[in-house]
C-alpha cells in the first residue's frame, strides 16, 4: 500500500493496519505477516526524490553498530500522518537507549513535535559506518530542492554539526550563515507567521508574548541583546546615529507623549504609594550638593557651546528691565520721580539708603506686573508703588 506524502515523499507498506493490528491470527495464511505481527516490524520502503530507502525493522537496528567505532550512525524520518510534514536527520550515539530517546533537533521540527509528539512516527532509512558517512548521506538527501517542499520541517541543508562544526557556537553560526544565503527557504514560513501575527489578539499569541517576555527578561538574555546592540553600533556608526535620530523624533511626537502620559496616569494611579516614595526620592536627590555641582557644571558648558543663545537671552532680559518706571507716592498718588528703567530705579533706592542691594529690581518689577500675594497683588516696595511709564 502506497501513501503520498508530499511532492518529495511517499511511503510503502507491505501490509495494511487492519493486517497488521486488527486482523484475528486464526484468519491469517500468509507466513511473511505472522513473522511481521510477531517481530512488529511491517516490510517498508520510503521515497524521497525518487530514491527508495529501506525502513530497517527494530530487531535488526538494535544490531547495526558499527565495527569502526562500536557506535550507531543512523538516517531517520519524522512522519505526521495527519498534516503530512516531515523530517529528516541524522544521529550519531553510542548506546541504543540514545538512539530510542533522540527524535530530532531541528528548532521548527521540536516546536511541532512537542505539540503534537502523538502523531509522529519516526522510521530509520539508513546505517552508515560513521559519522562522516552519515553526514555525506544527509547532505545528499536534505538539499535545496527538498528544504523548498512547504512540508518539509527541515531549516537548513543536512551535512552540518558533526565533523566540520565541532562545538555548538560553531554549528549555530553556520545555521545562521546559512539561513542569511539562503532566505527563498524560509518565506513560506516566515509569510505564515506573519499572517497569524496580523490575524488579531488571540489566546495563544498572548501566550506566546508572555513567553518571549519571560525568556528575554533574563539576564543572560538580556546580557546578549546589550552586547550585539554595542557590537551593531561599532560596525555601523552612520546607522546608529540615524536610528537614534528617528527614536528621538518618535518620542517627541505628540502621540507618543499621549502614550507616556496615559501610561503615567495608569501607574500613578494604581501605585499611589511608590509614585509618593518616587517623587520624593527625586525631589531629595535635585537638592543634594552633587547635584547641584552638576547642574552648574553643565549650564557652564551649554553657554560655553551656545553663546549666540546666550547673549539672545540677555538682551531679552536687558530689554525686560529697562521699561521706563515711575515711583508713586502712597498718599497722594502723584509721581515723585521717573526712572528709564528698573535698574536705575533700584541703584537710586540703593544710593539713599533704602535698599541694601540692586537686587531690590525685582520687588520693584513685582510691583509694575501687579504680582499675585496673599491680599489680592502686591502694591508697594520700599514704601513707594511704582509703574510702567507707558503703562
Amino acid at each position: 500500500m502506497e501513501t503520498q506524502i508530499s511532492e518529495q515523499v511517499k511511503i510503502y507498506e507491505k501490509y495494511s493496519l487492519f493486517d497488521m493490528y486488527i486482523r484475528p491470527f486464526k484468519e491469517i495464511k500468509d507466513k511473511d505477516l505472522i513473522l511481521a505481527r510477531i517481530l512488529g516490524g511491517n516490510p517498508s520502503r520510503i521515497c524521497i526524490q525518487e530514491t527508495w530507502y529501506d525502513v530497517i525493522p527494530h530487531y535488526i537496528l538494535v544490531r547495526s553498530k558499527s565495527k569502526e567505532d562500536d557506535a550507531y550512525h543512523l538516517i531517520y524520518i519524522q512522519i505526521n500522518f495527519n498534516t503530512n510534514e516531515y523530517y529528516i536527520g541524522k544521529v550519531n550515539r553510542k548506546k541504543w537507549h540514545e538512539i530510542r530517546r533522540y527524535k530530532g533537533s531541528g528548532i521548527k521540527f521540536k516546536f511541532k513535535y512537542e505539540k503534537h509528539a502523538e502523531e509522529f512516527v519516526q522510521y530509520f532509512i539508513a546505517t552508515c559506518n560513521n559519522a562522516k558517512e552519515s553526514e555525506e548521506l544527509e547532505a545528499k538527501i536534505v538539499n535545496n530542492i527538498i528544504l523548498k517542499d512547504p512540508k518539509c520541517l527541515n531549516l537548513v541543508k543536512g551535512g552540518a554539526g558533526t565533523n566540520e562544526h565541532n562545538t555548538n557556537e560553531d554549528r549555530k553560526q553556520h545555521i545562521r550563515e546559512y539561513m542569511l544565503s539562503h532566505p527563498e527557504n524560509y518565506q513560506a514560513m516566515l509569510e505564515r507567521n506573519k499572517e497569524l501575527f496580523n490575524s488579531g489578539n488571540s489566546l495563544a499569541l498572548e501566550a506566546r508574548s508572555k513567553k518571549i517576555r519571560e525568556t528575554m527578561s533574563q539576564n543572560k538574555y538580556r546580557e546578549m541583546s546589550k552586547e550585539r546592540i554595542q557590537r551593531w553600533r561599532a560596525e555601523h556608526p552612520m546607522e546608529y546615529a540615524e536610528a537614534r535620530k528617528k527614536n528621538c523624533d518618535a518620542i517627541k511626537a505628540e502621540s507618543s507623549k499621549q502614550k507616556r502620559n496615559k501610561s503615567l496616569d495608569k501607574w500613578r494611579k494604581n501605585h499611589p504609594e511608590e509614585y509618593a516614595a518616587k517623587k520624593k526620592k527625586q525631589l531629595l536627590s535635585c537638592h543634594t550638593k552633587e547635584a547641584e555641582e552638576k547642574r552648574c557644571q553643565s549650564l557652564k558648558a551649554w553657554n560655553q557651546e551656545h553663546p549666540e543663545v546666550v547673549k539672545l537671552r540677555a538682551e531679552k532680559a536687558r530689554e525686560k528691565l529697562q521699561k521706563a518706571v515711575e515711583m508713586i507716592d502712597l498718599v497722594t498718588g502723584e509721581v515723585l520721580m521717573s526712572f528709564i528703567s528698573q535698574r536705575e530705579a533700584a541703584a537710586w533706592l540703593v544710593k539713599k539708603g533704602v535698599a541694601k542691594n540692586t537686587n531690590c529690581v525685582s520687588s520693584i518689577s513685582a510691583v509694575c506686573i501687579k504680582k499675585p500675594c496673599t491680599n489680592g497683588y502686591r502694591k508697594k516696595a520700599y514704601g513707594y508703588g511704582w509703574k510702567f511709564k507707558n503703562s
